[in-house]
């Protein structure tokens, strides 16, 4: 597999989590010390920068041939 076909991959595994976080009642809890924390939001906004960054990538890759 090249890192092209790496980054593909990674980038549709974002995606797919995305449709997950975007199903209706969808949230995600962390446990702290504090008690439990809501960090859909945050996992969420995660998820969709690292799959610009893997599109950049693909993208910067591709252009160097």
């Amino acid at each position: 597999m090249d890192l092209v076909e790496y980054f593909e991959r990674q980038k549709q595994r974002c995606e797919r989590e995305l449709r997950y976080a975007d199903t209706p009642g969808f949230e995600l809890f962390e446990r702290t010390s504090q008690g439990e924390q809501n960090i859909t939001a945050q996992h969420i906004q995660q998820l969709r920068e690292a799959r610009d960054e893997y599109q950049r990538m693909i993208e910067y890759l591709k252009a160097r041939g």
